[in-house]
């Protein structure tokens, strides 16, 4: 490989760690849990759908995601591509503090309806650009260090999500005892808005990442056939019905531990936060360590591990009670295990996936299990409200039940990971190309 391609590709990742860390900061700092906080001060009756909608509505946009290899090319190239996608996520959310007062333009109802809408416009914005980033990141990231790399960007922004969030947590804590008068969504609002200038600022390190190799946009019929060859391959097909599964059983528990969290357990923003960022600490510390273990032994044996572990963690929320929540710090802890998931997921879809066709296979992989997650999470919100009148059992007692059964049907996605083809980590041909200028 030419000595300047080296230079370029170190450059490229180095400004992709900057990037990460920024929008993670900012993402730390107006990330769902807060959204779900503000929604109860917007006075929502209906939590759980409430929960659901804003769990699933960025899931629901995502699919739009599909339609990103056919934009990239042909509306801009990638970089611009994904400025632009970035900086329409980061206005989006900048836009909350004024259009979501209820004290303001709107009443609490219209607050909660707006906050959902560009909550969507936000996510599916980034998650336009970040098919592109992926596709951009597979190429700067050679196979054979593509998870050490992964890992240490996701250290970066794990780290900087964490900082975020607990100064999240003690900004809401401490201004109302500071300024009693202001409105209870205020803080929120101040939040989202410096939150938003974070990710405006992660586009500078963006900016100044090396284009590397440009692509021309393929023909509009041949557009459609390659839109519809990931569905053809076996080997990324088996991949994608284990994140239909994965992500199907987490929508359907995840609105319950939120609820169980806030009007159960009663934790407060700080704790919740305080738990989170103890996760991510955790998956600071591990993460380029699982990178370099993929690298070693696959992908695949680290993600049925992480599986198990991450399963594991509803066991705790199983048992939990007012009194013993700290039930809930031990199922943090077995959730540092996502690590290994975030880190090989996207290496594993990427080593799947032909180099010239990285941008329509990340789509659709994120795209169609977007899809299962938004439809389960809805379903899991409606069972939170309704469920204990349909099974005639009260509401509190059918939630550890729930949690059980999640234990039981995430843990069966080690056995689809079986099933998973991974191919053997040599660079391909492509990949060794100088990156055009």
């Amino acid at each position: 490989m030419p000595l300047n391609t080296v230079r370029i590709r170190r450059r490229a990742r180095r400004m992709a760690l900057w990037n990460g860390v920024l929008w993670a900061i900012g993402n730390g700092l107006a990330g769902s849990t807060l959204v779900i906080y503000l929604t109860r001060e917007l006075h929502a009756e209906r939590l759980g759908l409430y929960v659901s909608l804003i769990l699933a509505a960025p899931q629901v946009a995502g699919l739009l995601q599909l339609a990103a290899p056919a934009m990239i090319g042909r509306l801009a190239d990638r970089r611009r591509f994904c400025l632009g996608a970035f900086s329409t996520s980061a206005l989006a959310l900048l836009a909350w503090p004024c259009v979501c007062s209820p004290d303001w333009l709107l009443s609490p109802g219209g607050a909660l309806a707006a906050l959902i809408v560009l909550w969507c416009m936000h996510h599916v914005a980034h998650s336009l650009g970040m098919v592109a980033l992926w596709s951009w990141l597979a190429d700067m990231a050679p196979t054979r260090i593509r998870g050490r790399f992964l890992g240490w960007r996701q250290r970066w922004t794990v780290g900087g999500g964490a900082v975020a969030a607990v100064a999240a947590g003690l900004f809401v804590w401490r201004l109302p005892k500071t300024f009693s008068a202001l409105p209870s969504w205020m803080p929120y609002g101040i939040l989202t808005a410096v939150g938003a200038a974070f990710m405006l600022a992660a586009l500078w390190p963006l900016a100044r990442m090396p284009a590397l190799a440009r692509r021309s946009p393929a023909p509009p019929r041949r557009a459609v056939r390659l839109l519809l060859k990931p569905l053809t391959d076996t080997r990324f097909l088996r991949l994608l019905l284990y994140g239909c599964w994965f992500s199907f059983w987490n929508g359907i528990t995840n609105s319950a531990q939120r609820v169980f969290t806030v009007a159960v357990l009663e934790l407060d923003l700080l704790t919740s936060l305080t738990l989170e960022t103890g996760t991510r600490l955790g998956q600071w510390a591990i993460s380029p360590r699982v990178g370099r273990l993929a690298d070693r032994l696959g992908n695949r044996p680290v993600m049925i591990a992480s599986q198990l572990l991450v399963a594991a963690g509803l066991l705790c929320y199983a048992v939990a009670t007012p009194a013993g929540w700290l039930w809930a710090a031990v199922a943090a802890a077995l959730w540092v295990a996502y690590a290994g998931l975030n880190v090989c997921l996207p290496s594993l879809t990427l080593r799947l996936s032909p180099r010239e066709l990285n941008t329509t296979y990340v789509a659709t992989f994120d795209g169609v299990r977007g899809l299962f997650y938004a439809a389960s999470t809805v379903l899991g919100g409606l069972l939170v409200d309704s469920g204990h009148r349909w099974f005639g059992c009260d509401r509190l007692a059918m939630l550890p039940i729930l949690f059980v059964f999640g234990w039981a049907v995430r843990s069966l996605g080690a056995v689809l990971l079986l099933l998973i083809i991974e191919p053997p980590a040599t660079e391909r041909r492509s990949d060794e190309r100088p990156p055009g200028r």
